[in-house]
């Protein structure tokens, strides 16, 4: 279902005509409330679709592999023409300790462990850690899109990679922000699991949180029955594929 249709059925549904522009259906406010939902849903599964692969191509001697929308890492990859190999989680406390140098002092070779990376500086706004050591996994702030630590999260590998690799991040992802813009009479919009799989339980998640912000408990206590039932029964779903895939390998 195309989101501009759904960002209309959420307008006529909550009868909030105020948050859409009358004359050319974009939006004045609608996506704000229909984006927040989706991150409630985001947060309330973390199976099936919520599961996402990121590969990105690092070269040899970086450490750091970030990504916006990244919420948890459950499983980390390196490969190249010769094949792939599963990393090692570890906490970035041991990694700091057993590779203790800074990386461009330390043998590069292919990667053996990752960790959750901590990217935010202190303050927010530092532009600048010159002169500093133990710092270059920092991501900086910068005046212009995107402000880094804000929107990323993502990981640190160690040994650093003595070429090219395929890293591939399995995790829980959120899912891309919502919109429709119209120019010269064509729409852009996105299109994420929830849009094209469960508009109906958008559309719910959107109204949840139209009228929690506007303290209107009870309803805002339907909507979000609503939508835990829907919640529900697709976790069962993915419950079912996984306990049939368990049988499978078992058998």
């Amino acid at each position: 279902m195309d989101y501009k249709d759904i960002r209309w059925k959420f307008i006529e549904v909550s009868g909030r005509y105020d948050l859409i522009n009358p004359t050319t259906q974009e939006d004045d406010g609608a996506d704000f409330y229909l984006n927040a939902g989706q991150r409630y849903l985001d947060r309330l599964l973390d199976t099936g679709k919520m599961n996402a692969r990121y590969p990105v191509i690092v070269t040899a001697g970086i450490i750091v592999v970030k990504t916006i929308g990244l919420r948890a890492v459950r499983e980390v990859w390196a490969a190249n023409a010769d094949g792939k190999v599963q990393l090692i989680p570890e906490s970035l406390q041991k990694l700091r300790t057993e590779y203790s140098e800074e990386s461009s002092g330390i043998a590069q070779a292919c990667p053996k462990y990752y960790a959750p990376g901590f990217f935010r500086p202190y303050p927010d706004t530092l532009a600048s850690v010159a002169g500093m050591y133990n710092v270059e996994d920092l991501l900086l702030f910068s005046v212009g899109p995107p402000s880094q630590h804000f929107n990323y999260n993502g990981i640190v590998i160690m040994p650093p990679p003595d070429g090219t690799y395929t890293i591939e991040i399995l995790g829980l992802f959120y899912s891309p922000t919502l919109s429709a813009t119209l120019a010269a009479e064509v729409w852009t919009q996105t299109r994420s699991y929830w849009t094209e799989a469960q508009p109906d339980t958008l559309i719910a998640a959107a109204l949840f949180k139209v009228d929690s912000l506007y303290k209107n408990v009870d309803a805002a206590k339907e909507y979000r029955a609503l939508v835990m039932d829907d919640v529900l029964g697709l976790d069962r779903d993915t419950v079912e594929e996984d306990l049939t895939g368990n049988m499978q390998m078992g058998g």
